[in-house]
């Protein structure tokens, strides 16, 4: 299975994300987040970070946590490559995210993403796979 795929969307960038359970697809998530931002195969694993939640839906879990994804990239200059979802239920979330700093002779920025947004966001579970539906600004 696919982790994600780019969808039509004047003037963002729509992700369509895959994932066999919810952990799956959360991790899919910040994978794609990553992978529209550089090329994610250059990155190594060489610092974590844990992330913990609480929002109302899964919906909100998931703008919250690929927006955290995105500030510390902002804020850090931390590019992470691999996503370990420890425990994650409809309300909750607790994670971590694996990657290193940005360095300008290894990293090239191929998408500036100014936010992930609540634009056309879904998620759906169908006969045990799970797709979300989530819009870049750029």
């Amino acid at each position: 299975m696919k982790k994600y795929e780019q969808t039509d969307h004047t003037a963002d960038i729509g992700l369509r994300i895959f994932g066999n359970s919810l952990p799956a697809l959360f991790a899919n998530a910040g994978y794609a987040l990553f992978d529209t931002l550089t090329d994610i195969l250059k990155v190594s694993p060489a610092t974590k970070q844990v992330f913990r939640f609480q929002r109302d839906s899964a919906e909100e879990l998931l703008v919250e946590w690929m927006g955290a994804l995105l500030y510390t990239f902002e804020t850090e200059d931390l590019l992470f490559n691999r996503f370990n979802i420890i425990s994650i239920n409809k309300n909750s979330l607790s994670a971590e995210a694996e990657g290193e700093f940005f360095n300008s002779a290894v990293h090239t920025i191929k998408n500036s993403v100014k936010a992930v947004t609540y634009h056309k966001l879904k998620i759906e579970e169908k006969n045990g796979r799970w797709q979300a539906e989530v819009v870049l600004d750029i």
